[in-house]
């Protein structure tokens, strides 16, 4: 599957940022936690940068799990590889969990979003990811810190829309998804 993902193109940047933009749940949140996209999955690029200049906070995962990197106007120019192969941004704010708490319930929308990558999804939100459960563990640890005003939303191509997925009791789900 990665193999075909990889070798093909995927969906424009500009459709997907104009679907993902016209979500109230988008619409919504003053927080949006992205991902900077492998070849084989959704570029989100433009939803980030719309974020950013609708005055939402954008933020990327950190290398360890409970820990995102606030970014800013100028974070495709401060890309950095993480030992996993994947990347984040560089010279931001590294912010954990509780902290993004505090600015949650500091801010007067108390909405945020979470756009997941993954290999496969299910229309119900089961996700298949690659492996190192770190979405699965954000999950948990935002649980545990009472952000349930986060909405997570899978991205992927139409082709990574499966019928069943096998799930452990550790998987979370996506509350939905988007394919394109």
């Amino acid at each position: 599957m990665i193999r075909i993902l990889r070798s093909q193109n995927g969906p424009d940047a500009s459709s997907v940022a104009d679907r993902i933009c016209e979500l109230p749940e988008y619409r919504d949140a003053d927080f949006i936690l992205g991902y900077v996209p492998l070849k084989s999955e959704v570029d989100i690029s433009l939803v980030m940068d719309r974020a950013v200049r609708a005055g939402k906070t954008i933020a990327f995962p950190d290398v360890e799990v409970g820990r995102i990197r606030i970014a800013d106007a100028d974070w495709k120019n401060n890309l950095i590889e993480l030992p996993n192969k994947t990347s984040t941004v560089g010279n931001s704010d590294i912010l954990n969990i509780n902290e993004i708490r505090v600015r949650m319930l500091l801010s007067e929308k108390h909405k945020g979003l979470i756009l997941v990558p993954g290999l496969a999804f299910t229309e119900f939100g089961t996700r298949l990811g690659r492996g190192a459960g770190y979405y699965d563990q954000l999950f948990d640890l935002m649980g545990n810190a009472r952000l349930a005003d986060f909405i997570s939303i899978g991205i992927c191509r139409k082709i990574q829309l499966v019928e069943d997925l096998p799930q452990q009791p550790h998987d979370k789900k996506v509350r939905m998804v988007i394919a394109f």
